[in-house]
């Protein structure tokens, strides 16, 4: 797994420097150790794709770690690096982080269910972070039809799932 995720490093130092420039580095060596301990393949790849939001929750718990202990939090609030919107010191608990894998992990469920032309579609475009059109390019599909495919699956998703996502926020 870690040599797959090591194929993302740039971006997951990318990730860790929203956090801090400074120590990005070690942010995403603490949390390779982290990943490999308590992690798998499945939650890191969906479908030999990164899974970004895993990882970045990943890599945010192993900086509030960090933030959150007392001799780094002087050197940490002091560099003044800390991309103050990502940090959500008071309101960090490590069971709302479950509740958002578990409401993840039930979506990607739903997701599973759709017949494989529209769950492949879907993925891909929510996992590879191409536009519509450049999608239509790739696949030779017509951009309405992709707009109106994703438009009926994200419909789908938000009436299964608007009432669990709004007692999570």
């Amino acid at each position: 797994m870690l040599n797959e995720l090591y194929k993302y490093h740039k971006e997951l130092i990318k990730m860790a420097s929203v956090f801090s420039k400074r120590d990005a580095e070690d942010i995403v060596q603490e949390t390779y150790i982290k990943m490999h301990l308590y992690s798998s393949y499945d939650k890191c790849f969906t479908n030999d794709i990164l899974n970004k939001s895993y990882v970045f929750i990943c890599i945010r718990s192993v900086f509030l770690r960090q933030f959150l202990k007392k001799d780094n939090y002087e050197s940490f609030y002091n560099e003044g690096d800390v991309d103050e919107k990502y940090l959500i010191v008071d309101e960090f608990n490590e069971e709302e982080e479950i509740d958002w894998y578990k409401f993840r992990t039930k979506c990607e469920a739903e997701v599973n269910s759709w017949d494989a032309y529209d769950k492949k579609l879907f993925t891909i475009y929510r996992d590879s972070g191409l536009s519509m059109q450049e999608l239509a390019n790739e696949t030779k599909i017509s951009k309405t039809s992709i707009f109106h495919s994703l438009k009926e699956h994200k419909r789908k998703l938000k009436d299964l799932f608007q009432t669990d996502y709004n007692n999570l926020k």
